[in-house]
């Protein structure tokens, strides 16, 4: 077997290696050994390192892409939610437009129930607003505090319909309760001759109580209804005589007696101050008169103070 020598030059010199030496042969062989398995070592580190960062990009791209679809999704719910929002907003501005066109014309009849000019309170013109030095808060609307403002303003119109709504109620109520309750005299010229209550009897003297009011005039007066209604009896009845009696409902009938002739007929609709005969002296009478009658639910009342409303 040949010698290898190995010749390694340093500061001190040159020192020489015998290869054939078993020792040193084994030295190197060793050393070689660790050369290769740190250069496989290294090798398989950066190959696992390059391996890991490209899986890391794969995955960072996946969830960068997810994250963009998350985020058109998100865009897509969120114009749909305002869409939603937008269409809600144009129901209720209807709603309002409506609400507003019925209190307008509530207002309007109102405005003409009380004989109220039209420039005094004019419900087609809007009311004026304003003020000074507006301190502005520099807050952007929300749609919320739009819907917010919007319900408030639904709310107002709503208890504002209702108090007008009521308000013409009772406006009609009180029209009708003038044309139904019994006012003004049934006679058109003619004087009180004999007061509601007890008194004489002009027959017996004794004393009797008077159910009504008697109207003394000049032959063949007109009487008239003191109230719109209808005429449930027109006719001879008892010492009452030639007889009308008048429905003018919620309870009220009035009694015209001792007519000389009646000039309507049962079922028929009359008005007030509408003429319904003559006065006359016929049943139970000692002279031409009319004998004058208030009712109220099936009680005769006191019919004096009706002949005062007007």
């Amino acid at each position: 077997m040949k010698n290898i020598i190995v010749l390694k030059q340093n500061q001190m010199g040159t020192t020489s290696y015998d290869l054939s030496d078993s020792k040193i042969r084994q030295k190197i062989i060793a050393a070689f050994s660790l050369l290769v398995i740190f250069v496989i070592t290294v090798g398989l580190g950066l190959g696992f390192l390059l391996f890991n960062n490209s899986v890391d990009k794969n995955l960072e791209l996946q969830n960068i892409h997810q994250l963009v679809q998350q985020k058109e999704l998100d865009i897509q719910q969120f114009k749909s939610a305002v869409n939603r929002d937008l269409d809600a907003l144009a129901l209720q501005i209807g709603g309002l437009y409506a609400q507003s066109m019925r209190i307008n014309a509530l207002g309007q009849r109102l405005t003409e129930e009380v004989n109220l000019k039209n420039n005094e309170f004019d419900f087609s013109k809007e009311p004026g607003i304003g003020g000074a030095d507006l301190e502005l808060t520099n807050q952007e609307n929300t749609p919320a505090d739009l819907f917010a403002s919007l319900y408030s303003v639904k709310a107002s119109f709503l208890q504002q319909e209702e108090q007008l709504t009521l308000l013409n109620k009772l406006l009609e109520e009180k029209n009708l309760d003038k044309q139904i309750k019994p006012s003004g005299k049934p006679i058109k010229n003619g004087w009180v001759s004999s007061r509601y209550g007890t008194r004489p009897d002009p027959f017996t003297g004794k004393q009797a109580f008077h159910s009504g009011i008697d109207f003394s005039g000049k032959p063949n007066a007109i009487i008239q209804a003191v109230a719109d209604g209808v005429v449930i009896w027109s006719g001879k009845r008892g010492g009452y005589g030639n007889l009308v009696e008048i429905d003018h409902g919620e309870g009220f009938v009035t009694r015209y007696a001792h007519m000389k002739k009646a000039s309507v007929s049962i079922g028929e609709k009359v008005n007030k101050d509408q003429a319904i005969g003559v006065m006359g002296k016929t049943g139970r009478a000692t002279s031409e008169h009319l004998h004058f009658e208030v009712l109220k639910k099936g009680h005769k009342i006191n019919p004096w103070p009706f002949l005062a409303k007007k």
